[in-house]
């Protein structure tokens, strides 16, 4: 899912940078400022929420999209309270994902 995302991102334009987990995300050297995080709900050790949340208490505000292969509505609520940009199910139509990273200013 990983390369195929990354190939879908490049194919829009963008250049993606992909980690295997969120350890590794945050293990890794600081690079130019993204245009926005996308997040797998279920990570491994900590999830994409874990992650979402950990980001937003750093103050970080870059944007964060989170895809899942599951619709949890109580994940899907959390995301949103939290100030996720878009909450997308794998699979989704690639243009909804394209989409939503075209609305964010440039």
């Amino acid at each position: 899912m990983r390369t195929a995302l990354g190939r879908l991102l490049t194919a829009g334009g963008y250049a993606p940078v992909s980690f295997g987990s969120a350890e590794e995300f945050l293990a890794a050297s600081p690079r130019d400022r993204p245009v926005c995080f996308v997040l797998d709900i279920h990570l491994g050790a900590m999830s994409g929420l874990d992650l979402q949340r950990l980001l937003k208490v750093g103050g970080c505000t870059v944007p964060v999209i989170l895809m899942t292969a599951f619709d949890e509505p109580h994940l899907r609520d959390e995301a949103m309270r939290n100030g996720c940009l878009a909450y997308l199910l794998k699979g989704s139509d690639a243009d909804e994902l394209l989409g939503v990273l075209r609305s964010l200013p440039s």
